[in-house]
């Protein structure tokens, strides 16, 4: 503003005329808005200044080094063009390469990630129950596998040159085998997967499906075994004489028989798995079903009383337990010669054939085994002989239904049952000479008769004896004859022993249950048995009666002893006699009976011979002990007489027999017809 003023004053001060002086004026001017700006720009014309100064420093190093580098620059030029070090990967053959196969590595991306998934893939499958897919992936792992180890020793004598190709080939092939050992790793767990498959309730179409799938996965693994051995004998030199050849061809034949080998134990392991894997199943269902209870045995026990009701549970569960055990084992047993026999029918005959059926046949024989060992525990539990015979009802089914694929067990059966009812009706007899001694211990301490007796039947027990005292043999043996085709009636007289009747009841118990399941080979052990406890109960009746006899008895001492011994009077007279038939009907032996029978007969005949002898003996010597009698008192008679008459002489002439008759016919003057004598 201050200049603008000045030069306008200076422009008046002028004349507008002279133009010199404007010229010089404005000139002037200029130079002080130049001098202005210089000074009002001073800052950034230093600024540029030192800028410029930096500059022409930086350029001068630059231009140094580049001095410098020039040498490297044409080193490097040269080597890239002619690249005569085969060591140096700085080659441009060698960039040149690499970026190649880096370019197919990039354009085969897509293929290089599907190949990495193939494990995550058959993972998938696995879950998904796609086992098909699964064992394909398996196979083309086989594939890719065999692929690069054939390719390898030709692409190492392809190109020796290029390291760094080889790197990468070396590099994928270890990405290869990696994957490879990752699907292998996968094929057992399918392996396990589908073998775990099996150890669950399956339909023979889910079994047979398996089992299909196990058998592909075991040709995968024999079609990599055979691939190994023919890249083997592919890497092998060919410049081979004809020996060579010729043990060559018997080489191949020998690894040909060795891969039939393998599949047959491949075969063989398959079976055997199969059958751990279904006997998983069948041991898992068999605890299953100890510890179950089915709702209607409940339903049905809850009116019964505790021990009837636990042990109709125990049988029904038992009878539940061979049930399933039955169908089970022949569904295994069906799906075995379905799935293995049938397979191996209509295959070439082999050594091998007979294999599944040789161990189908020992896996057979170990679960029956293993069902009567079971079966033997369990019957401990029953303890009548009704839920026996159901069981042995249902386990004869069970035999009778394996028989149809040769495994028939019913001859294994009786020792088994047999042992069982012995032990059922032994508890029952057992039970009673218990009773019965407790009993009579019990009375004898206490010295109370009164339980040994019984008061309401005494007058049938009396009218009874009266009947049995009265019959005559005749009558006895008709009865017996009566009897022997069915059950005789117990013995009323025994109702007036107590103790004893209750023992003949748990005695005739017994027998009942016997007779629900009774097996021929028990009969034999039965009838020792009950001799043994025939004469077990004879010898505690005379312990008893011995005890009772013993002085110092305190109580009831007369009636102990009376008791006593009726009890053993009727023991050996009526009760056993009765038991040892009840015995023989129960066990059905008519002819034994029948004998036994002839033989009491015979024996009664024999008494009433030796009786009716004796008592003709008995009655010749009573009639001669009379006529010695009669002799005697006729001698005295008429001894007395010649002692009243006096001496009378005999007649010579007369014999002695006449003389004797005189005697007579005089004593018979002399003796009254009631054969008292007279007075004379």
């Amino acid at each position: 503003t201050h200049t603008h003023t000045s030069m306008d004053v200076q422009r008046k001060q002028i004349d507008p005329l002279d133009e010199r002086l404007l010229s010089q004026a404005a000139l002037n001017s200029a130079n002080d808005i130049l001098l202005s700006l210089c000074v009002r720009f001073s800052p950034t014309f230093v600024a540029v200044e030192r800028r410029d100064v930096r500059l022409d420093e930086c350029l001068d190093s630059l231009l140094a080094k580049l001095d410098d580098a020039s040498d490297g620059a044409v080193q490097a030029e040269n080597r890239l063009e002619t690249g005569t070090d085969p060591d140096d990967t700085s080659s441009l053959s060698a960039l040149a390469e690499r970026h190649r196969l880096r370019r197919r590595t990039l354009l085969q991306h897509g293929s290089l990630l599907e190949l990495l998934e193939l494990p995550a893939l058959m993972d998938a499958c696995l879950r998904a129950g796609l086992y098909d897919e699964a064992l394909a992936v398996a196979a083309f792992g086989n594939t890719l596998e065999r692929r690069h180890s054939v390719q390898r020793p030709h692409q190492h004598r392809g190109k020796t040159s290029e390291n760094d190709a080889e790197e990468e080939r070396e590099g994928g092939e270890e990405v290869i085998l990696s994957v490879v050992s990752s699907l292998r790793s996968r094929e057992n767990d399918l392996r396990h997967h589908l073998l775990s498959r099996l150890r669950g309730s399956i339909s023979m179409p889910h079994c047979l499906e398996i089992v299909t799938a196990l058998r592909r996965l075991n040709g995968v693994e024999l079609e990599r075994k055979r691939a190994g051995m023919t890249l083997r004998h592919s890497s092998a030199p060919t410049e081979l004489g004809k020996e060579m050849r010729v043990r060559r061809i018997g080489t191949m034949k020998e690894k040909e028989m060795d891969l039939e080998q393998a599949h047959s134990a491949m075969e063989m392991r398959l079976m055997v798995d199969f059958f751990e894997a279904r006997d998983s199943w069948l041991r898992d269902s068999s605890s299953t079903s100890l510890n179950s209870v089915p709702l209607e045995s409940t339903e049905r026990g809850r009116n019964a009383s505790s021990d009837e009701r636990g042990s109709g549970q125990d049988s029904e569960l038992l009878l539940n337990t061979i049930d399933r055990i039955r169908t089970r084992t022949f569904e295994v047993a069906t799906q075995f010669l379905a799935i293995f026999c049938g397979a191996s029918s209509s295959q070439t005959q082999s050594s091998s054939q007979g294999q599944p059926f040789t161990l189908l046949s020992m896996w057979l024989s170990r679960r029956v085994q293993c069902f009567l060992s079971s079966l033997e525990s369990q019957l401990v539990d029953v303890d009548n002989a009704a839920s026996l015979r159901d069981v042995l009802d249902a386990t004869n089914f069970f035999a009778s239904s394996m028989g149809r694929v040769g495994a028939d067990f019913q001859c294994l059966l009786p020792p088994i049952f047999e042992d069982c009812l012995v032990k059922i009706v032994l508890k029952r007899w057992s039970d009673g000479v218990n009773s019965l001694e407790v009993t009579l211990k019990v009375c004898r301490e206490a010295g109370l008769a009164g339980p040994l007796f019984s008061t309401a039947t005494t007058s049938e027990v009396r009218n009874g004896e009266v009947r049995a005292q009265s019959g005559s043999d005749g009558d006895e043996a008709i009865q017996g004859k009566s009897s022997d085709t069915g059950t005789p009636s117990p013995p009323r007289k025994l109702l007036a022993s107590p103790p004893l009747a209750r023992f003949i009841n748990a005695f005739l118990d017994g027998l009942n249950e016997a007779r629900r399941c009774l097996l021929p080979g028990s009969s034999e052990t039965l009838r020792r048995a009950s001799f043994e406890v025939f004469t077990q109960v004879d010898t505690i009746l005379q312990a008893n009666e011995r005890v009772v006899l013993a002085p110092g008895l305190r109580g009831e001492a007369v009636k102990l002893r009376d008791a006593a011994a009726r009890m053993r009077r009727d023991y050996a007279s009526c009760a056993q006699p009765y038991l040892k038939k009840a015995v023989e009907i129960s066990f059905g032996s008519f002819d034994r009976l029948e004998e036994e029978r002839r033989m009491e007969e015979e024996r009664l005949t024999e008494a009433r011979e030796k009786r009716e002898q004796s008592r003709r003996v008995k009655q010749e010597a009573e009639e001669a002990s009379k006529k010695a009698a009669m002799e005697a008192e006729k001698q005295e008679v008429a001894s007395r007489l010649k002692h009243l008459a006096g001496p009378k002489l005999p007649d010579e002439n007369l014999s002695e027999e006449n003389q004797m008759k005189e005697v007579e016919e005089e004593l018979d003057l002399t003796v009254s017809p009631g054969g008292d004598a007279s007075a004379g």
